[in-house]
């Protein structure tokens, strides 16, 4: 007998994550055009995603809840972005890092909203920030495992790897957060080739050794 579990499981997730992604952009929409997430009721994000109050606690906890989950969607979309120079590292040149910051950059300029959201709440909410310390973790990993195979690959410098991978991450997220969101685009080409620089300088060597073969 065909099993209907599968099909409708999937279903059910499909409409949850639909739910998800429009309440994401509602909430990003509203604190985009000024509006104080602390300020917003469940009411006033229910209404703006097309919910009612009701659907909106049968999917989430609470605000603390839905800013759990949009931080793991905005921070996933920066580990994607980044994956391509993690995984190329010990060989790639100053353009691979260039692509990479840029389009790094491009995440801080697209989900600005979110990360006022994701940083503001995570000053008063621990479970905000705890998500927040997680997946911030689980990005200087990834960095510390780039350095180290570059290291291995004798591209980059004799540097700490675990310490140097988390600097380099926190600065990121502060350039990204202080320097991109809600700033002049203009200086999106200015604030790349400065992160680009500041990396390149600290992990490569100079001029990089070739990969071996």
């Amino acid at each position: 007998m065909p099993s209907v579990t599968r099909p409708a499981a999937g279903k059910r997730q499909d409409r949850r994550e639909e739910l998800e992604r429009r309440l994401f952009a509602a909430t990003e929409e509203l604190v985009g055009a000024g509006a104080s997430f602390t300020e917003l009721s469940v009411e006033r994000l229910a209404a703006a995603a097309g919910i009612s109050r009701s659907t909106f606690y049968v999917h989430f906890e609470d605000k603390g809840d839905l800013v759990r989950r949009l931080a793991t969607t905005v921070l996933s979309e920066l580990r994607d972005v980044a994956g391509a120079w993690w995984e190329t590292a010990e060989h790639a040149g100053r353009a691979g890092l260039t692509t990479a910051i840029t389009a790094i950059v491009a995440v801080y300029r697209h989900r600005a909203a979110a990360f006022t959201i994701i940083t503001e709440t995570a000053a008063y909410d621990p479970s905000v920030a705890d998500e927040l310390r997680v997946l911030m973790q689980s990005i200087i990993d990834a960095t510390r495992q780039a350095i180290e195979r570059g290291q291995a690959a004798e591209v980059m410098r004799q540097v700490h790897p675990a310490e140097t991978a988390a600097v380099l991450t926190w600065m990121v997220e502060r350039a990204g957060y202080q320097l991109v969101r809600g700033a002049d685009p203009a200086r999106d080409a200015t604030v790349i080739e400065v992160l680009t620089d500041i990396i390149w300088a600290t992990l490569y060597t100079d001029p990089p050794a070739k990969p071996r073969t």
